[in-house]
């Protein structure tokens, strides 16, 4: 006998899923990816925002901040808002003339147009910008156009039923939509399409008990439906639908071989460039050329051996125009040099490029070098500030290097800038090299003006009736005459330049290993009023510059650079705008002991006839007892001045308290003697002393009952390593006056006691 199994809840629930599955009321299989690909734009359309939008905020924010110091409408801080700034005249009155026609080209190449500012989208760090915004709108757009919610399934909608209808009114609707939907009724496949997709299966949920009481209870068919959770990626980028070949082929070139090259360029790039994206191998021959003394007439010579010169071409036709120039160019350089005539071609083109350049002939290269000279323009400014780089390596311990190659190489910048021939200007003299800046100035009417206003200084310091005088009787027209005072107006005065060498707070005592501090006050004009940022005209140099102040301070006699520093732009603002002068510290490691006279220099990049220049006499003395005690009383009466008396009594007891234990351990036999700096006691080393000195104060004649006195023993001052090791050895800088010592075979000589009013004739 068959049983028949007993009914249960569990095996109904179970039969009626079964059912519904084979009647495809729905499928049990989940699909975690995003089969309509819906979301995925909306995933990319918000990691792209992420990055992007705020990157954008930033680089407008600092485009605004640009455009508003060009123009000259930077309101500065709140010490500087009380002046205007000064807005840059685009007017040129002689147009005819050889700096007219250069001063309207410049300001034809700085119009920013509308084709210009739309180019300006796509070059550089902008292309990436743009072409961000652009995926970023179509997606936004492709996203607002698509449905992203999937269409619910509703058989009574299908059917066109009320919900509850019955079993009569659900096979009616059937019928009726069969005849009009079925494949046997209706050729069209997308007719058989949604009578296999939607028809039937409604007809199907609604005639089956079970379907229609879970669709009406749970809103599906199969019953009720866990939360189904999902990546917003289309499942075709996980190989379905037939894209399985495709998409390892995107894995393997996107994952692997493009990250590999990426890595590949920027290791071969590091490898090859160095900072400032400079050329690595350039860096290297600088090094080479650089020299303790390097003339200014020495300095486009040394940057043509760049080898971002080398590795352009030499073409066909080149020789001729650079032997040219050799010939019209020989004033400029050195001709008579056998080395620098066997260089490569390349170097020598470079080097006749650069002195085209500071001649101002630019304009009448010809074609077969244009392209090369423009490219030469636009690259120098970089290889300027590596070499300033190179030039400020260290020579010594004591982080000090040569002076000279860098002042050099600040004047030829000048020269550059401005296109002024390097024969004009001497060595330490900007009269006529001043001058020739100057709209209109050049040297057939430069000597008309020089005989009476020998510098630029000197004509600013003119009024501007005696200087339209002056210029007149120059045979200057009136409208060069308007340019001339327009250009006047935009070149800077330093007004206030004082420095002051001191240690700590204001303690003129120097010694050996100090940290010495070069405390300046800087305050920059101009006739016209602060720039604020604006751009000054540029006719004769087709690299947009800004301009740079340096600051140098060295020692004068021995060609030893102590320290230098670059003024950021807020503090040119702050020296030209505020009503104070500008407070700039420069620290630096002081030199052996001796007297020296240090200059320190504030020099700009961009003008020539404008730097500032003051001496200071600085008095480095040996760390020895005396002195340091000297310097310790002195700093201790300055403390007393200030500190209330309570305060001193406290001090002074604590004081004679660690004294009195400082007896106590220099009492220990072990403990090296102050004198002698070994494990001797004290009264043995003075024995031993007074033995060494009795003949010689017999020799003499001292005075009966004269004896040598102990010294002091002082807490010593803190000074650097290199201070403390000054004495036992010190690296000798190229150029310095040797200093004798004590060799060290000798034994130590103890000092004898020196009276406080000569503490400061000891060496």
């Amino acid at each position: 006998r068959s049983r028949r199994p007993r009914a249960s809840p569990r095996r109904d629930d179970r039969r009626a899923r079964r059912n519904a599955r084979i009647m495809g009321f729905g499928d049990t299989q989940e699909d975690v990816t995003d089969a309509e690909g819906a979301l995925f734009p909306i995933f990319v359309v918000s990691m792209l925002g992420t990055f992007l939008i705020p990157a954008t905020i930033a680089r407008l924010a600092s485009a605004a901040t640009k455009t508003e110091r060009g123009s000259g409408e930077g309101k500065g801080d709140a010490a500087s808002s009380k002046k205007q700034t000064q807005t840059i005249s685009t007017e040129i009155s002689d147009v005819e003339s050889e700096w007219g026609k250069a001063a309207m080209a410049s300001m034809k190449r700085r119009k920013m147009t509308t084709g210009r500012r739309v180019g300006g989208l796509f070059r550089g760090t902008n292309l990436w910008y743009t072409l961000g915004w652009i995926v970023m709108i179509a997606l936004s757009v492709y996203i607002t156009r698509t449905p992203l919610q999937e269409k619910r399934f509703d058989p009574y909608d299908i059917l066109d039923l009320r919900v509850g209808a019955s079993t009569k009114e659900i096979k009616s609707a059937y019928r009726k939509l069969s005849l009009k939907y079925h494949p046997d009724k209706n050729p069209d496949p997308a007719a058989a399409v949604y009578f296999a997709e939607s028809i039937a299966p409604a007809y199907k949920t609604l005639t089956d008990d079970v379907a229609r009481e879970n669709y009406e209870k749970y809103g599906h068919p199969d019953g009720k439906q866990s939360t189904k959770l999902g990546i917003a990626l289309p499942e075709q980028l996980f190989g379905k639908g037939g894209m399985a070949p495709v998409m390892l082929i995107v894995l393997v070139v996107g994952g692997i071989m493009l990250p590999l090259f990426i890595a590949m360029c920027s290791i071969r790039k590091m490898n090859k460039f160095g900072g400032n994206n400079v050329l690595k191998q350039t860096q290297v021959n600088y090094a080479r050329m650089l020299k303790p003394v390097l003339a200014l007439s020495k300095v486009p010579e040394t940057l043509a051996v760049a080898h971002e010169f080398i590795e352009t071409p030499f073409l066909d036709g080149q020789d001729a125009a650079v032997s040219q120039l050799l010939k019209d160019y020989k004033n400029e350089y050195e001709s008579k040099d056998q080395k620098l005539m066997k260089r490569l071609p390349t170097i020598i083109k470079a080097h006749m490029l650069i002195l085209t350049q500071t001649s101002r002939r630019a304009a009448s290269l010809p074609p077969v070098l244009s392209a090369d000279a423009k490219k030469l323009v636009l690259t120098l400014p970089r290889l300027i500030e590596e070499l300033l780089k190179i030039a400020a390596m260290p020579i010594n311990r004591a982080g000090h290097s040569y002076a000279r190659p860098q002042i050099s190489v600040m004047e030829f910048y000048q020269c550059f800038t401005q296109g002024v021939p390097l024969s004009s200007r001497k060595r330490d003299e900007d009269g006529n090299a001043s001058l020739l800046q100057l709209p209109h100035f050049s040297t057939e009417n430069l000597n008309g003006v020089a005989k009476k206003c020998k510098s630029l200084h000197a004509l600013m310091k003119l009024s501007s009736e005696d200087r339209k005088k002056l210029l007149i009787d120059a045979r200057f027209s009136e409208a060069a005459t308007k340019d001339v005072e327009r250009q006047l107006a935009v070149i800077p005065r330093v007004t206030t330049f004082e420095a002051k060498i001191s240690v700590d707070d204001d303690d003129d005592t120097i010694m050996e290993g100090d940290f010495v501090t070069a405390k300046l006050k800087i305050k920059i004009g101009r006739s016209g009023g602060p720039l604020g940022g604006a751009l000054p005209p540029l006719p004769f140099c087709a690299a947009d510059r800004t301009e740079g102040w340096r600051v140098f301070v060295y020692d004068q006699s021995t060609n030893t650079l102590l320290a230098s520093s670059t003024l950021k732009q807020r503090d040119v603002e702050k020296a030209e705008r505020g009503d104070e002068p500008l407070d700039l510290s420069v620290q630096f490691v002081g030199l052996p002991s001796g007297m020296y006279n240090v200059g320190v220099s504030l020099m700009s990049d961009y003008w020539i006839g404008v730097d500032a220049k003051v001496s200071c006499m600085m008095k480095v003395l040996k760390p020895t007892a005396t002195n340091v005690a000297a310097r310790e009383a002195k700093s201790a009466s300055r403390s007393d001045v200030t500190k209330p008396n309570a305060e001193v009594e406290e001090e002074e007891s604590s004081e004679s308290d660690y004294s009195d234990d400082d007896e106590d351990d220099y009492s220990d036999e072990d403990y090296p003697s102050d004198e002698t700096g070994t494990s001797e006691s004290d009264d043995e080393a003075r024995a031993r002393i007074d033995a060494m000195r009795r003949p010689e104060q017999t020799k003499n004649t001292v005075k009966e009952g004269a004896t040598a006195a102990k010294p002091a023993s002082v807490p010593q001052r803190k000074t650097s390593t290199f201070g403390q090791k000054a004495a036992a050895a010190r690296p000798s800088i190229p150029g310095q006056a040797v200093v004798q010592q004590t060799p060290a075979t000798e034994k130590p000589v103890v000092a004898e006691e020196v009276k406080p009013d000569t503490v400061d004739n000891v060496d």
